[in-house]
């Protein structure tokens, strides 16, 4: 039975994306078993990871505001990836996030785990190994919620 819908922010090459995780190219989707076990569901393309990431400092295009009905600011761009991307995440595994994107999917129950941009399937396989050790870290996040 899944217990958890985790999303890993990546890269095509399949490893963790290095930055922010909305401009990852594709999220790795897994379920995370009652076991422990993760089971892979799909990769889901990205359309922000192809985009310019207009929130860098020194980068604001305040002209730009949305690209094909994708808005490339603040809260409504993460809010667009909530709702048509990651509609089905619990939890996201990447590198790096900003304070308004972490704010903007926290505050809608999803828990956000940050890792060094290595090898998906290292993530994967370290994941399954340390069944105990994950299932802590896990488990910590939601039981925060309560």
């Amino acid at each position: 039975m899944t217990k958890y819908r985790i999303a890993i922010a990546s890269t095509i090459e399949g490893n963790v994306y290095p930055g922010h995780f909305a401009h990852s190219q594709i999220f790795k989707i897994y379920d995370y078993m009652e076991d422990g076990d993760l089971v892979f569901v799909e990769d889901r393309v990205n359309p922000l990871g192809s985009l310019p990431d207009t929130d860098i400092e020194g980068r604001h295009h305040h002209h730009v505001i949305n690209i094909q009905g994708i808005p490339l600011r603040g809260p409504p761009k993460y809010n667009w990836l909530r709702e048509n991307i990651l509609r089905d995440a619990d939890v996201i595994i990447a590198s790096d996030a900003c304070q308004t994107s972490y704010r903007v999917f926290t505050s809608q129950g999803v828990r956000l785990i940050f890792t060094d941009p290595v090898s998906v399937d290292e993530l994967v396989n370290y994941i399954e190994k340390e069944k105990e050790k994950f299932r802590e870290i896990i488990e910590k996040y939601f039981e925060e919620e309560t």
